[in-house]
């Protein structure tokens, strides 16, 4: 073999390492936090070894959902349009669900490279069943976009419309003073 394939057979390994160290540290935030949700839970139930194991069968969903931010009050105040999306800022974090097969346990907020939070095990099963309800009213293509607000959760849902609906938790529609069954979409 001349130089010339020597040196192509080494850029080529050159960026498969590069390619499986970037694709590694794309999730390390998820993994990061999800193992931090195994550690709490095995702590949690320490003395009741069948609990601790289930535990270690904990998964992330094969989704996220992409995290925003709302602006200042003064951009908010000065905003002048319907759009929903128009005024929110995108931001690197995702939430994924920690799931026991079929069962929902909790919830991960986390960059792609940093955990942010990981548990939520009582609001994690309603976040899911929130995500199901706009999926299966506004269909499997629905963009959905997520922003945290007085300790609740508001999602955006865009259909392939363009349409918006906002879906509010149980939190964030008591701070909002709607009954949950009526905030679920507005």
């Amino acid at each position: 073999m001349n130089k010339y394939t020597w040196t192509l057979i080494g850029a080529v390994i050159v960026a498969g390492i590069s390619l499986a160290t970037w694709a590694g540290a794309i999730n390390q935030g998820d993994k990061e936090a999800l193992n931090a949700y195994k550690k709490m839970e095995q702590a949690r139930n320490q003395g009741n070894e069948p609990l601790s194991k289930l535990s270690s069968n904990v998964t992330l969903s094969d989704f996220s959902i992409q995290g925003a931010v709302l602006p200042e009050a003064d951009k908010i105040r000065k905003y002048n349009d319907t759009n929903m999306q128009g005024l929110l800022s995108s931001t690197d974090e995702k939430l994924s669900f920690i799931m026991e097969g079929d069962e929902v346990k909790g919830i991960v907020i986390a960059t792609d490279t940093e955990p942010i939070m990981a548990g939520g095990e009582k609001s994690g099963p309603e976040l899911f069943d929130l995500y199901e309800n706009m999926k299966n009213t506004l269909g499997e293509d629905v963009n959905i976009t997520y922003f945290s607000y007085a300790g609740g959760f508001i999602f955006v849902a865009t259909d392939r419309e363009g349409e918006e609906s906002l879906w509010l938790d149980r939190r964030a529609s008591t701070f909002f003073r709607t009954s949950f069954a009526q905030a679920t979409q507005i």
